[in-house]
């Protein structure tokens, strides 16, 4: 049972690291206007290319760079690490490696790209910070998974965690961080004193508070009920109280660091007020009588479907007036990009943090409803998490269509991607709370780092 769980684990995290490098090529292809060039396409031309470019890139350009190749070498060391083979690191961390060097000279041949050596350094630098979170991590992860494959639903211990992993990514992207002593220099000469308000506008200001303590909410839920599970839970919770507040405070600082970050005094006592709130929240939280009460009475959230969506368009941009002429859509679909998050990174945290609650808040009580219909079908087998991806995927599309044509509003695949993942997030997690109240699961040998 056990060499065949790890056969599927091994297929699970090769299929994944394959995905990650498809979406790598897909995006760093992008706009396809494949040209012939006059340049040299010549091995022996593509490294005078690198020595001739410059060392420094754009804003987010090397953040994405890092970021995906952190993640696919993180990926591709789970499978190495389940393989137990040494060759295979060699060839997985090596080929990936090679596989941006081929990027990069395909570039040469698309208009508009380029090849650069800085992305080069930028890509090794993801790959030794996936191998070094492998290290934290990798045992970590793999048990989780190996769990969820036996018993279709995963341990507190690990939801709270990824949930977690999740906030802080949120917070602190795009992670655009000073890391020269004159940036830090100038950013003290230009933005204040840290934990400070920053000069910006008052709306979004506002705004990106609440959503700050919209992200944290459910964290202290996830952590009181953890605490609940302990004996000691009055000395555990003021253990955890102290622990998120010194969190909160390090996470504030350096956003401060960030080229785009928005710290705050302010925006530090938002985020620890939405997790005291989840925290105190979480001492009446039933998960059994909440599922029960939706199962029983879903007909309500049916009837509310509509309201919601319309709120969810009008949220998003809809304007409800008469269709937009073809010629302004198009217009506003030139303008688009069809990069992955380059609206987030032209944004600034504060409004990327915006924009991706909202589409959470969208989508996971969707993905929710789908799981609820199941189970009022009596069908407790999960759907393939592809399958609720593509509902979410095609949802989301039809809303950025819909706020295109009545709001004349720029579409963004990043939203698709978003919500797509909520849509699966929301009915994972209510066919996880119904495996967890229906059957009795072993407790989870899962330590985290």
């Amino acid at each position: 049972m056990t060499n065949e769980l790890d056969e599927n684990l091994q297929r699970f995290f090769l299929n994944i690291t394959c995905f990650i490098l498809l979406f790598i090529l897909y995006a760093s292809l992008l706009p396809f206007n494949i040209t012939s060039t006059p340049i040299d396409v010549s091995p022996s031309g593509f490294l005078s290319a690198l020595q001739m470019s410059s060392v420094t890139a754009e804003q987010g350009d090397w953040i994405g760079h890092v970021i995906f190749n952190a993640l696919v070498t993180f990926v591709a060391c789970l499978y190495c690490g389940l393989r137990r083979e040494g060759r295979q690191w060699i060839i997985m961390l090596g080929g990936i490696f090679v596989f941006g060097l081929i990027v990069e000279y395909f570039q040469m041949f698309v208009g508009s790209r380029g090849t650069s050596l800085a992305d080069i350094y930028a890509n090794a630098a993801g790959i030794l910070i996936g191998y070094f979170f492998w290290l934290i991590f990798g045992k970590f992860t793999t048990d989780a998974v190996r769990y969820y494959y036996q018993y279709e639903t995963l341990p507190l211990n690990f939801v709270r965690k990824l949930y977690l992993a999740f906030v802080i990514a949120i917070i602190l992207f795009p992670f655009d961080f000073y890391i020269t002593p004159l940036q830090i220099e100038v950013a003290f000469a230009t933005k204040g004193l840290p934990l400070f308000e920053n000069e910006g506008s008052e709306g979004i200001g506002a705004i990106s508070l609440l959503a700050a303590a919209m992200l944290t909410f459910p964290l202290g839920i996830l952590y009181k009920l953890s605490s609940n599970a302990n004996k000691r839970r009055s000395s555990r919770s003021r253990r955890i109280l102290i622990k998120f507040a010194l969190l909160f405070l390090v996470l504030e600082v350096l956003q401060f660091f960030e080229l785009s970050g928005q710290s705050s005094v302010l925006s530090l006592v938002c985020k620890y007020i939405g997790f005291l709130f989840g925290f105190m929240f979480g001492r009446f939280f039933d998960l059994k009588f909440l599922l029960e009460f939706a199962i029983k009475y879903r007909i309500l959230l049916y009837v509310g479907l509509p309201v919601f969506i319309w709120l969810a368009l009008r949220i998003k941009g809809l304007t409800f007036a008469l269709p937009s002429s073809m010629s302004a859509s198009m217009d506003v679909i030139a303008q688009t990009s069809f990069l992955p998050f380059v609206y987030y990174i032209e944004v600034g945290s504060g409004e990327a943090l915006l924009s991706f609650l909202l589409n959470f808040v969208i989508f996971l009580p969707l993905g929710a409803l789908l799981a609820l219909r199941n189970i009022a079908d009596e069908d407790f087998s999960p759907s393939s998490f592809t399958r609720i991806l593509a509902y979410g995927a095609i949802i989301a599309l039809l809303f950025e269509v819909l706020v295109l044509i009545w709001g004349l509003k720029r579409p963004d695949v990043t939203n698709i991607f978003v919500s797509s993942f909520a849509t699966g997030l929301g009915y994972y997690f209510v066919m996880m709370c119904l495996n967890s109240i229906s059957k009795q699961l072993p407790e989870a040998e899962i330590q985290a780092s």
